[in-house]
């Protein structure tokens, strides 16, 4: 018996001993890790650097095309106030945005202006002095442009006062020298224009001018 046990004993010490090595020693990768901590750094100066440089950078003015301000320039004016030219004062009594322009006197027959379906009028409301020695044609006196919403403009048309029919046309009234007269422009436009809240003024040129007049509604 002892000697079946004896190799078999020798056999498992020498399987065994085959077995066991010592772990391989892993490889040295410090100089690596040198290079990419040293890559790291470079980046982050060089990040800081671009931030230093960009925070020193003055901001751009703004595009003069990209400013909101009104289409075309001019003299503010408000309702009660005066343009006084040359050869005419013309005096602003009201503005309103109206589906039936009526004369000042309805108190008999009268000439309206009532708005189309889907429409409405911008009324300018004036009182025009001619300032020259000669008579002033009433449609030589000023040219109107409503501009709404920044762009959408609608050209006004002269009505001046006349006490028999309420309006007449401006192509065969005219104002001696010294004398005032109402005389009111009407700018048709869509309903849109009086159920918005969208920017809406007028732009008045006097004829004997050259200067532009702005009349903010809203």
């Amino acid at each position: 018996m002892k000697r079946k046990i004896l190799p078999t004993i020798l056999t498992i010490a020498i399987v065994l001993s085959g077995c066991s090595s010592t772990p391989p020693t892993p490889p040295d990768n410090s100089a690596e890790l040198e290079s990419l901590q040293a890559e790291v750094n470079a980046l982050r100066e060089e990040n800081k650097t671009l931030k230093e440089q960009l925070a020193a950078v003055p901001e751009a003015a703004p595009d003069a095309n990209e400013e909101m301000a009104t289409p075309q320039q001019g003299t503010p004016i408000s309702v009660g106030e005066s343009i006084i030219t040359e050869d005419v004062e013309i005096t602003i009594n009201k503005v309103e945005l109206s589906y039936d322009v009526l004369p000042d006197n309805t108190s008999g027959f009268y000439t309206h202006y009532e708005a189309d379906a889907g429409n409405v009028y911008i009324h300018l409301d004036v009182d025009v002095k001619n300032l020259g020695k000669q008579n002033l044609g009433c449609d030589n006196i000023l040219s109107a442009t409503a501009d709404y919403n920044g762009g959408y403009t609608y050209s006004g048309f002269a009505a001046p006062e006349d006490s028999n029919t309420g309006f007449t046309y401006a192509n065969i009234t005219s104002i001696k020298p010294l004398e005032t007269l109402g005389v009111h422009y009407l700018f048709k436009c869509p309903q849109e224009v009086e159920e918005s809240t969208n920017p809406l003024f007028i732009i008045i040129e006097p004829e004997s001018s050259n200067d532009s007049y702005i009349l903010t509604i809203r």
